[in-house]
């Protein structure tokens, strides 16, 4: 007969310490993994938060100042006042944000029939305005009147519709402003001007309502001046809150290129940061830099949740303080310059 035989305690204590090395290793390569996950997924994060701002804002870029290539005349406490349809402050050691005057998406639709669309001045002068149809204007709205070079902005437009043989007024705010029009050097508008609804867009960071985290925030704005005395200001927020563009955008850069030789030549534009609402001309371009963070901290190989270079980064003229601490959110930046095709007079 055989006889039985087990495991010894020396094979089982063996099996034991190899059967923990073996977890051991496998635990490690699995925390391991979990957070280069975690930190792949925190990282693409910040990507698409940078993006996504950084795209939004470009699509107002190019619709902004469509019909005013030469300034927008605004009323400023009574007096007639011309200003740009694309400025924003310079926040050199905080974000920028940036003001856009954008005309309503269908004002070159089908006239008198396209909600939105512009409709023709057919009387000249300055005061009331006389107009082919009112059928496609929306009360409401701030106005443009704009001869495709300068333009004027009205704000409190009441419509009056026209009937058969008779043309349709807009009446507004400005015109009781003596010689307020969209070209007062010829004596007011012209027929032939066009008239359509636009916005006033400011884009800026702010708290995130629910979270407080830094976001990029938009705004209606209205004909009010500001704190910092420019023409526009946001409507009240306590009955048009801003709008969430894109949550954790931590920083908005802007800088603006002026053709100051005149040579049309992209590579030979002055570059300056923040431009006041006043008119300049020569404004051809923007550059826009948006930095965004994930929503979580990554972690290192100690599993902690702070990395050491993860810290707010430099752009443009912003520079952070040198003694800012890491926070464990990695950085995404989003650059891209852009052509102002609507502020050059030769390309309309």
């Amino acid at each position: 007969m055989r006889t039985s035989r087990g495991m010894t305690l020396i094979e089982v204590m063996v099996t034991l310490v190899l059967s923990a090395i073996i977890i051991a290793a496998a635990s490690a390569l699995v925390v391991a993994g979990s957070r280069i996950i975690h930190n792949t997924e925190h990282t693409a994060d910040s990507h698409d938060a940078s993006r996504l701002a950084g795209e939004a804002l470009m699509n107002m870029v190019r619709q902004a100042g469509a019909g005013a290539p030469g300034g927008i005349w605004v009323s400023q406490g009574g007096t007639a006042t011309r200003v740009s349809a694309i400025f924003g402050s310079d926040g050199a050691t905080s974000s920028d944000d940036l003001w856009l005057v954008v005309p309503n998406r269908d004002y070159l639709g089908e006239p008198c029939v396209t909600a939105g669309a512009a409709a023709s001045v057919v009387r000249p002068g300055s005061g009331v305005i006389h107009v082919n149809c009112t059928q496609s204007l929306k009360p409401g709205s701030p106005y443009l009147v704009s001869n495709m070079t300068s333009a004027a902005l009205l704000s409190n437009v009441v419509i009056t519709p026209s009937s058969p043989g008779t043309p349709g007024q807009v009446q507004y705010a400005e015109s009781s402003v003596s010689g307020f029009s969209n070209a007062p050097e010829k004596g007011g508008y012209q027929v032939g001007d066009l008239v359509y609804p636009v916005r006033l867009v400011h884009f800026f960071i702010g708290p995130h309502p629910t979270t407080g985290r830094p976001s990029l925030m938009r705004a209606d704005g209205r004909l009010l001046v500001d704190a910092m005395g420019r023409p526009f200001s946001d409507v009240d927020p306590a009955t048009s809150p801003p709008m969430v563009v894109q949550e954790n955008v931590e920083n908005l850069q802007v800088a603006f290129g002026f053709d100051s030789t005149g040579q049309e030549n992209p590579e030979h534009y002055t570059w300056q940061h923040g431009l006041a609402p006043g008119f300049t001309p020569g404004l051809r371009a923007v550059r826009i830099n948006v930095v965004a963070t994930g929503r979580n901290q990554r972690r290192n190989t100690q599993s902690t949740a702070v990395l050491d270079d993860d810290k707010p980064i430099a752009v443009e003229n912003f520079t952070p303080p040198a003694s800012v601490a890491a926070d464990g959110l990695y950085r995404s930046l989003y650059t891209r310059r852009l052509e102002l095709p609507n502020l050059a007079a030769a390309n309309l």
